[in-house]
């Protein structure tokens, strides 16, 4: 008997230590905490059948939080270059830049109508001159924007004053392009530039072809960047070089000029020439025929 409650209050005694230990009694704090947020984590998330009121003033809607500090918000859609221009007068840019991007005197100095100037400049550094500006004492002088204009508005002027120099493609334009891309470039990176052409069906390219939907991507490309790629390749990444070179077929040459024709194709992936709303409805078109074919 004496040997017997020996052997159960050495269990007892371990079990006690085992309970009092630095661990378990982190693991208890863990799961009262998780216990105690459960209900909070559920109403939000939708779990429960109660209403949850935000106040607007809450940190958790507030605009700070949305603000990125100086990340870019990309757009939902391609943005607008008839509505950008729209903002421009609106905003009355001209009265700095000019009706036509060219400088007021005394008030600018960038002309937006030099397309040497303009095929340097990345969509992404655009963006984030207009949203946030230049203080005093900087290079360059501008207002902040972010509190008059929404995400969405600031890239359809950004591309707005991108087609000062360079217009976009009108539709013909791209229709007379589209066999030649077809023909060089949509095996890699697909007819409507996702990056996903027939060589990716068997997944046999490495890296992955260029998705030219991509905001991220090619808004952080200045147009010298996407000529230089087209007409000299990408080395060790697989991209072709195309300068000096001929499409038979399509009585296409690829000379300088013609390059910079496919650039502004390109760039018709992630820009548009059309007003917001338009935009918008192709896009669910081509979504809706897009999900048809598979």
């Amino acid at each position: 008997m004496v040997i017997n409650r020996q052997m159960a209050l050495t269990k007892e005694n371990k079990l006690i230590s085992r309970l009092t230990s630095p661990q378990a009694v982190k693991r208890a704090l863990t799961l009262v905490l998780s216990l105690s947020l459960f209900p909070v984590v559920s109403a939000l998330s939708g779990c429960s059948d109660s209403q949850v009121n935000v106040k607007a003033d809450s940190a958790l809607v507030s605009t700070k939080a949305t603000e990125g500090s100086h990340e870019p918000i990309w757009p939902n859609d391609d943005p607008s270059i008839p509505d950008g221009k729209g903002i421009y007068e609106k905003q009355n840019c001209a009265s700095c830049h000019g009706a036509d991007g060219k400088p007021v005197e005394g008030k600018s100095k960038i002309d937006f109508s030099d397309k040497a100037w303009a095929r340097k400049q990345k969509p992404v550094e655009q963006y984030d001159f207009i949203t946030f500006g230049k203080k005093a004492g900087e290079t360059v002088e501008h207002p902040v924007v972010r509190d008059k204009l929404r995400p969405s508005e600031i890239w359809n002027l950004v591309f707005y004053v991108r087609s000062l120099s360079t217009p976009p493609l009108t539709d013909a334009e791209i229709a007379e392009l589209d066999p030649v891309f077809g023909a060089n470039c949509a095996v890699c990176h697909g007819k409507k530039g996702y990056g996903n052409g027939p060589l990716m069906k068997a997944n046999t390219l490495q890296p992955l072809p260029a998705n030219f939907q991509s905001f991220p991507r090619f808004y952080d490309r200045d147009d010298e960047t996407l000529w230089d790629h087209i007409a000299n390749g990408i080395k060790w990444e697989g991209m072709p070089n195309f300068l000096g070179k001929e499409d038979r077929r399509n009585k296409a040459k690829f000379d300088e000029p013609y390059i910079w024709r496919m650039v502004g194709y390109i760039r018709h992936f992630h820009e548009s020439n059309k007003t917001e709303i338009a935009t918008r409805e192709a896009a669910k078109k081509e979504a809706a025929e897009e999900a048809k074919s598979h």
